[in-house]
């Protein structure tokens, strides 16, 4: 019994300073983390949702036009840099990092499909004040179609970039059981953190956006690096991807596509990895009058081939009848 008490102890001291130095490791990450600044143009603006500060920026005058980033550690209205001074000259452009991302508020909390899109209804109907357009991104493009569908006085058209949400459109990342386990995981306040913080390291996020996110062989500049680690190391900012990990932001949007009265189209990338432009032709069976935009040499165009983007998007925001050819 006393070996026993004896290895117990000597077990607890271990672990105690195995977490006592991860707690180092992740105060030394938060301490070389800098404050985040928005390139983007525009006056900043902020927004309080249920008691949490949104950051927002706005440029330009005329129709809204509401800009939605994707999600993913590092994610937020930063992807947009290359289009919004010229869509400001057409549009009044909101541009809006979401709860948990970017210069907004990151709060601890269950972040949820469901939750997103309550908040850009709010935002819409409290900030903008008028239906608007949308551009959006990946999962975000879906919160925009449900959104759409239960609040259709909100938007006017509807530029989705690759959407994604859809359980009958793409693969669950995570089963059940294993998901519920990484949240725990990520929901530790050391572990949690530390594990978050190896998934994010500099090396990880290069290696991320060179093999997963952007075309083959696209040119990422060192800087652009360096702002995506540097989202995913605000304070706070572990708390958000942990759901998108684990598909708690997910949403069935298949039905929503197929009945979404408003003007829509879809652009794809041709070079998107994550959500191949095969995909889109599950959205054209749905609804074959929607255009689909596909631009070649690009995943994410509106960052990758911005002129080729903005021409695209341009001309559908400016035409009175959205069905365009393709």
């Amino acid at each position: 019994m006393k070996e026993l008490s004896q290895v117990l102890k000597t077990g607890l001291w271990v672990a105690a300073g195995g977490v006592s130095a991860l707690a180092v490791l992740n105060a030394w990450i938060a301490s070389r983390t800098q404050p985040l600044p928005s390139l983007l143009p525009g006056e900043e603006r902020h927004y309080f949702w249920r008691g949490h500060r949104l950051f927002y920026k706005v440029a330009g005058s005329g129709q809204p036009l509401l800009l939605l980033h994707g999600i993913g550690a590092g994610s937020s209205s930063y992807e947009f840099r290359a289009v919004m001074a010229e869509l400001g000259q057409h549009y009044q452009v909101y541009a809006l990092d979401l709860l948990g991302w970017g210069n907004s508020e990151r709060p601890d909390l269950e972040y949820t499909g469901h939750l997103y899109v309550r908040m850009i209804g709010d935002f819409v109907g409290q900030v903008i004040g008028r239906p608007c357009h949308a551009i959006a991104n990946s999962l975000s493009a879906g919160f925009v179609l449900r959104s759409a569908r239960l609040q259709p006085q909100h938007w006017q058209k509807l530029l989705l970039i690759a959407p994604l949400g859809d359980n009958s459109l793409v693969p669950e990342a995570l089963g059940i059981p294993l998901a519920e386990a990484v949240y725990g995981l990520l929901s530790l306040p050391v572990l949690g953190l530390a594990f978050y913080n190896v998934i994010t390291t500099p090396w990880s996020v290069r290696l991320f956006t060179e093999q997963s996110l952007f075309s083959p062989g696209y040119a990422l500049d060192e800087a652009v690096v360096d702002y995506y680690y540097q989202a995913a190391h605000q304070a706070g900012a572990q708390f958000a991807p942990r759901s998108f990990l684990t598909g708690k932001l997910n949403l069935p949007i298949q039905e929503d596509f197929r009945v979404v009265d408003k003007p829509m189209a879809l652009v794809w990338g041709e070079n998107n990895r994550l959500t191949g432009s095969e995909q889109a032709e599950r959205y054209r069976a749905l609804r074959p009058e929607v255009p689909i935009y596909r631009l070649p040499g690009a995943a994410f165009p509106h960052i990758e081939a911005p002129q080729a983007f903005l021409s695209v998007a341009l001309r559908f925001l400016a035409e009175a009848d959205p069905a365009l050819p393709t």
